[in-house]
């Protein structure tokens, strides 16, 4: 698993690519934690469009960190390829987790939820 951070004039992008295991699962919380430290940004996008495998652990951690999010009152959207965004369809996370195919339309929506 790889990390990278864009800072951007609308949002912080993280952006995640490979796979994420039992064994990246802190990483990949790590990297999560970081997009929220010290209020930087009160708009994030997770950026996982070049994640090739994403496991429960993963799907556990995404599910801690929209909650988190929640409390924080950040926005944020995840912008996922089928390998991300079918599990978290099938455990019924899209339900908390707002999803996106591409980061052009995460960024639209970030600004869209920031908004209504």
């Amino acid at each position: 698993m790889a990390v990278e951070f864009a800072p951007d004039a609308d949002a912080t992008v993280g952006r995640i690519s490979g796979d994420i295991d039992v064994l990246a699962a802190p990483s990949f919380a790590l990297a999560l934690a970081h997009l929220t430290v010290g209020g930087s940004s009160s708009r994030i996008i997770v950026d996982m469009t070049a994640v090739d495998f994403v496991g429960t652990s993963g799907l556990s951690i995404l599910s801690e960190f929209a909650e988190s999010a929640r409390r924080q009152h950040i926005t944020w959207v995840l912008a996922g390829n089928r390998a991300v965004l079918r599990p978290v369809e099938a455990m019924g996370l899209d339900a908390m987790i707002p999803t996106c195919r591409t980061v052009r339309d995460a960024f639209d929506r970030v600004e869209k939820i920031a908004h209504s």
